[in-house]
């Protein structure tokens, strides 16, 4: 009986972890995001003042579809959007205005 209640809590630990492992990758997945969308923005930030947009693809199942917009007012609009996860079903949009 003892062996039984061993060999349950073995694989109740088994099971915890795989879920703690996913989940780790899941945290790492969206910070490469996150950071990729970030420095877009501030690349985006460092550029001229005109209209523009692109996409890039990155390692980790990471694309990105940018683009900067001029709005009235002497202001740009810059806008990341960031698709990730195995199955592209995650994203981060980042959005912001700057003068010109």
């Amino acid at each position: 009986m003892a062996l039984l209640l061993v060999e349950v809590g073995l694989l109740a630990l088994t099971g915890t972890t795989g879920v703690l492992i996913r989940q780790r990758t899941a945290v790492r997945t969206r910070a490469a995001a996150i950071r990729a969308a970030s420095n877009r923005i501030q690349l985006l930030a460092a550029g001229p003042c005109e209209a523009a947009s692109g996409a890039a693809s990155e390692a980790n199942n990471i694309r990105e579809l940018w683009d900067v917009r001029l709005v009235p007012n002497a202001v740009r609009e810059l806008r990341d959007s960031v698709i990730y996860g195995v199955d592209s079903a995650r994203s981060i949009v980042l959005r912001t205005r700057l003068p010109c």
